[in-house]
């Protein structure tokens, strides 16, 4: 369990260093100074200096697997590696907008600057580096946006002979690459929304979209739920029988999430929530926030599930309490509880109850201390409840002082602690022990 926990943990510690180096945008003079630059990276630097000036800040892909302003790697599929920099001008040249530079090494191993390319936005989404189908050479896709609108473009371009190329654009909303019909070979998903200029009726689809020489062109889609007005997060897993997914919580009109699963099966995508909205809608539509995640580290995407927590089901909407239980999709149509508990969004944290706790524990907030408390529910929120539990969430340099007053760290994340403290009176048989609590405890990858 232990080794569970650390293993998520250090993927929050990773998500946040990297979530960090997208909101910064360090100007090329104090550049050198950062710390995560690399000799490489300052060598890649005073190559684009020279090509193009000093007055450029850098610009960072916001969601993705590269997170950097440079993305390394073998491009062009010959020995040695390329990079590629993202950067916008400042001062009198500010107006040209966000840019590409590629930088490829000399003969004498000297960095230098190949090409620059006018991107399609104002920020990086994302940046891919993958193959296509049976196509062997590497494509650069790079995911344009602007401050407003949720539709993004998408930008691929080549590296051959030299020469960096833009061959083909389109729109999307959402954009992933993944093995998705197991052929040893990823393909390129992406989730279109599409307006009718008759009726203005704005409709989205799931597609697998593949390169027709300097065109991209759907080869199949399948519909999406309606009454979306964003995609709010979009990651790539298996279901439980091994297959892989793309799940995307969407943004309803009424400022809730669903979630949407598209998959391949008998020779196509398929998108179950749609197919079956009626039935599956009502079980994963929750309150904003509650995204879905792989909850144990297993792989599978697991989806939030909400209901008012015991004593909650007569408070306003806005003072409730839920009780998150964490589903996996089955065959047929199936939402399947995998486990229940408390899910403390703004504190990434999940205590999942024990079968013993099922129908018997609630919870409340300490107004004074922030800290959420596990109580045995005894027919009234209000009343007095014999305390089971609390949970405080710390900064690493605070959490001694919690250790003196009896608190145990369960796990940490970055650079927080979480802290449990029990009842030193152990007669109330619902009260855990801290290896239960362990084995219950996740944190969540927002």
């Amino acid at each position: 369990m232990i080794s569970k926990i650390k293993r998520l943990a250090a993927c929050i510690s990773a998500c946040t260093v990297l979530s960090g180096c997208s909101g910064i945008n360090f100007g090329v003079d104090t550049l050198l100074a950062a710390p995560k630059l690399t000799e490489e990276q300052t060598q890649i630097h005073q190559a684009l200096i020279a090509a193009v000036g000093n007055n450029i800040t850098l610009k960072y892909p916001k969601n993705g697997a590269n997170r950097s302003a440079y993305v390394i790697a073998n491009i062009d599929n010959e020995s040695g590696d390329e990079a590629l920099v993202f950067y916008e001008y400042t001062g009198d040249a500010a107006e040209d907008g966000l840019r590409v530079n590629l930088l490829d090494k000399d003969e004498n191993g000297r960095w230098i600057s190949v090409k620059e390319i006018a991107g399609a936005g104002t920020e990086v989404d994302k940046v891919i580096l993958t193959k296509m189908g049976n196509d062997s050479r590497t494509n650069i896709l790079v995911g344009y946006q602007t401050l407003s609108g949720d539709e993004k473009t998408l930008e691929i371009y080549s590296y051959r002979s030299g020469d960096l190329a833009r061959i083909g654009t389109t729109n999307y909303s959402v954009l992933e690459t993944l093995d998705i019909n197991n052929d040893g070979s990823n393909e390129l998903v992406a989730i279109r929304r599409m307006t009718n200029s008759e009726t203005g009726q704005v409709t989205s689809k799931a597609a697998l979209l593949q390169m027709d020489g300097e065109e991209v062109v759907m080869q199949q889609s399948i519909d999406m739920c309606d009454n979306v007005t964003s995609y709010a997060k979009a990651k790539v897993g298996r279901l439980s029988d091994g297959r892989r997914v793309l799940c995307t919580d969407c943004l309803n009109a009424e400022g809730n999430l669903h979630t949407e699963l598209v998959y391949y099966r008998y020779q196509a995508l398929q998108n179950p929530m749609a197919l079956r909205s009626e039935k599956l809608l009502p079980i994963c539509t929750r309150p904003a926030g509650y995204y879905s995640a792989d909850v144990d580290g297993d792989g599978v995407i697991e989806i939030p599930s909400t209901k008012p927590m015991l004593g909650y089901e007569n408070v306003v909407a806005e003072e409730q309490l839920l009780m998150t239980s964490w589903m996996q999709y089955k065959d047929f149509y199936e939402l399947e509880e995998k486990f229940s508990g408390y899910y403390a969004v703004s504190d990434g944290y999940a205590m999942m109850f024990p079968g013993r706790w099922a129908d018997k524990v609630t919870v409340k907030k300490d107004s004074s201390t922030g800290e959420t408390v596990f109580y045995k529910y005894g027919g009234d929120i209000n009343a007095d409840m014999t305390e089971l539990m609390r949970v405080a969430v710390a900064a690493k340099q605070q959490s001694q002082s919690y250790i003196y007053d009896g608190y145990e760290v369960v796990t940490s994340a970055g650079q927080l602690d979480y802290l449990v403290k029990l009842p030193t009176n152990k007669r109330e048989q619902l009260i855990l022990t801290i290896d239960e609590v362990e084995n219950n405890f996740y944190v969540i990858e927002s």
